[in-house]
Parts: C-alpha cells; structure tokens; sequence
C-alpha cells in the first residue's frame, strides 16, 4: 500500500480530477474481455500443471487443478508464497497427490514462467533496442551499480553464508545420516525430485509447449486489451503491450499481488518509454492491475465455494462408506 501512496503522492489537484475522469469515461467492454482472457490463461495453466502430474501416476479432474490454481492466486495476494502450499494441499487432499511430489512440479513450472519472461524480455530488446537500453542504463542498470558500490562487502557475506550452509549440510549428513528426521527428509526430496523430473515424461511435449505459449500469449493479449480501455492509451499498440507485460510481470512478483509495485513500475515504463502523460499512465497502470485482481478475486471466491461443496461431498461418501 505503501508504493500505491506513493505512485500518487505528488499529483496536483487538476491532475486528481484528470485521474478520476479518466476512470469514469473508460471503455470498460474492453477491461471485460481482458478478465476473459485472463481467466482462460489460468484454464491453460490448470491443464497443463495436470499433464505434468500424469507421469507420476496421478490423473486429477481439470476442475480440481482449477480450483487449485485460483485459490492459490488468491492466498498469494495476502501472504506471499502462500499460494504454492495452498495449491499442492488443495491437489493432495482431493486427488491424492503427495504434496512434496505435487512441490516438485512447482519447481519445474517456476523454472518455465522465469524462462518464458526471460524470452519476453530478449524479444523487448530486439524489437526496442534502442528505446529499451536508455530505459534500463538509467533505471535499473546504473542504480544496482550503485548499489553494490555502496555495498561492496555484499558478496563477501553471501559467500560466507553460502559456504556455512554447504558445512552446515555436510555436518548434517555426516552426523545424523542414520537417524529418522534425515531419512524423512531424504524422501522428502526424492518426491520433490521426482516431481521435477515429471518433465522429462510428458505424453505430448509439443502440446505442453503449445500450452506454454498460449498462456503467456493470454497474458501478452491482456495487457494490449487493456490499453483500448483509455483513450489516451488505445493508440498505442504490441510494442507497448509487451513492455507493459514484461515490466508489470516485474511488478507481481515483488508485492502480494503486485499491489503498489505494478503500478509504480507500469507507470514509469509509459511516462519514460513512450512519454504517456504520468496521469493517463497512473490511470491505466490501475485499470490494468484491478481487472485482473478484480477477476482472480472472483473466481477464486467461486472455486473455494466448489472445493467446499466438494469436502462435504467426500464427507458424505465416507461416511456412507463407514456405515455397515
């Protein structure tokens, strides 16, 4: 909330009222096929965590790794991290799937979205190069130099700490090796190995790379929708898109949610990339971020409501099942 105060703190009065116009006069037909767009890349994302989990000998429904999915986003928005164990309780309890092994596929999904952004980014550069360099030689690059400069004993500790926890592991190991929490903890990684592993499995790799493209190309989709929205924005086209999408996926990951964190950096990527006024920029930024809270919000809401129905359903078929 902090970096949400602090995006508008300096805006005048006549810049308040501009923002507050600008939200009553957007096109809001174009923020409702985002949220479709939206919701589907998390359909996406729900088949495609389930391909990953069959060759491991599970085969949940669809609507459970949904389910799972949304909730997880949602548990995300109020403590982060969350989501990751919520998801893997949500898929062990309903379709008995061993958590560390389900933790394991996390792995493996991590691993891809950061390469995906990683390829979003390389494709920013090529198509932007020019305009992009300033960009970051003035907002990222020269700042982290300075940084460590300020720092510099940063990598010694690091390194130190590193060094601790490769003895503090080998002592472990070498002392407690026989005993029940290492043996417990040994088949903890194994599981979470061979969650990992599962990729290496896939029935349909091409398809799971289809699904990986169509997912990030949702995302890609969104934020160009988005855009339509303000009429300030709606000139504006794929190139803006994809560094609204690259810079704002920055901003997600660095708040619960990306509350505050979205905006300021959106915000600063339209004003100092292609010179958008800072309260059109302000305005979008917000738009941008709320239509999709808005939608994971929601249907997270309808996803508890339908892993409850289906606790009480278990319920009632165990019971059932215990009565002679």
């Amino acid at each position: 909330m902090l970096l949400a105060w602090y995006v508008t703190k300096d805006l005048t009065q006549e810049q308040r009222d501009e923002l507050r116009s600008s939200f009553r006069e957007a096109n809001y037909w174009w923020i409702g096929l985002a949220m479709v767009i939206g919701v589907l890349s998390h359909i996406l994302r729900a088949v495609r965590w389930k391909m990953m989990l069959e060759p491991l000998g599970y085969h949940p429904r669809t609507s459970t790794t949904f389910h799972s999915v949304m909730i997880a986003y949602l548990a995300n928005m109020a403590v982060p991290r969350l989501g990751e164990v919520t998801r893997c309780g949500i898929i062990q309890r309903y379709e008995k799937v061993p958590f560390d092994k389900a933790v394991g596929t996390l792995v493996v999904e991590r691993s891809i979205d950061l390469v995906c952004l990683v390829l979003a980014t390389a494709l920013l550069f090529l198509t932007q190069f020019s305009r992009i360099n300033q960009f970051f030689s003035e907002k990222v690059i020269q700042p982290i130099g300075d940084k460590l400069t300020e720092s510099a004993n940063t990598f010694f500790i690091l390194a130190l700490v590193g060094v601790v926890m490769l003895v503090g592991l080998w002592v472990f190991i070498r002392y407690f090796s026989h005993t029940e929490a290492y043996l417990r903890l040994r088949l903890l990684l194994l599981n979470v190995r061979d969650g990992i592993y599962s990729i290496r499995h896939l029935k349909n790799f091409k398809l799971f790379l289809l699904y990986t493209f169509l997912i990030w190309f949702c995302y890609f989709t969104t934020a160009w929708l988005a855009l339509y929205a303000l009429s300030e924005t709606s000139h504006m086209g794929p190139n803006e898109a994809l560094a609204v999408l690259v810079f704002g996926t920055v901003g997600i990951i660095s708040t619960p949610g990306g509350i505050g964190a979205y905006q300021l950096i959106v915000t600063e990527t339209l004003v100092a990339l292609y010179g958008l006024d800072r309260t059109y920029a302000i305005s979008f930024s917000w738009l941008a971020w709320s239509c999709q809270t808005i939608m994971i919000i929601f249907v997270a809401l309808i996803s508890l409501l339908a892993v409850s129905r289906l606790s009480r359903r278990q319920q009632h078929d165990q019971t059932a099942s215990d009565t002679p």
